[in-house]
């Protein structure tokens, strides 16, 4: 679906002020419905829901879907859609590109780690006693690495499980659209 941008003025604040029209539009979100099943959903009166939802379509952002049936089905527009879910794409997009660059800074730290060149040699004592520490790549790089790694690892995995959850219940609900229709 196409992002669509919402131009926000005092009638849509006005209506979306009201608890029972937000109710109503996160009851659409999961599915259109008529006005009977709103109300028995909400615990409200029809002539309530049927006062709600007009002033919903009035903003724009519920549209009655009329194809000839007895009864009447009230579905999110694309505007309401995106008042529920504004750019959701977005979000995936950003988790992605900070996955991307945490595994990248994670490989790259590792690749510096185990590049890095060690003295190969006897180490000699310091005057006075003691062990020289070995000179060689800091630890702090395997550890950076190791943690960039798997951060990034985890920010990729869960984007990709979010993407994949969004897309089924978009399937799903343009499956159970067409077999309504």
């Amino acid at each position: 679906m196409e992002p669509v941008d919402i131009v926000l003025t005092k009638d849509t604040f006005e209506v979306l002020a009201s608890g029972t029209r937000l109710d109503i539009l996160k009851a659409l979100y999961a599915r259109r419905m008529t006005i009977t099943e709103l109300a028995d959903d909400l615990g409200l009166a029809k002539s309530t829901v049927h006062h709600h939802l007009q002033r919903l379509a009035d903003a724009g952002f519920v549209a009655a879907g009329e194809n000839g049936h007895a009864w009447v089905y009230y579905a999110l527009t694309p505007e309401g859609h995106a008042l529920l879910q504004p750019h959701g794409g977005a979000r995936v997009r950003i988790i992605l590109a900070a996955g991307l660059a945490s595994l990248a800074g994670g490989v790259c730290a590792l690749a510096v780690f185990l590049t890095a060149p060690t003295r190969e040699g006897p180490v000699p004592s310091l005057p006075g006693g003691g062990v020289p520490i070995p000179e060689g790549p800091p630890m702090e790089l395997l550890v950076a690495g190791i943690a960039l790694a798997v951060i990034g690892g985890v920010l990729m995995a869960y984007a990709c499980a979010w993407w994949r959850n969004t897309h089924a219940v978009t399937q799903l609900a343009d499956l159970t659209s067409e077999e309504i229709a």
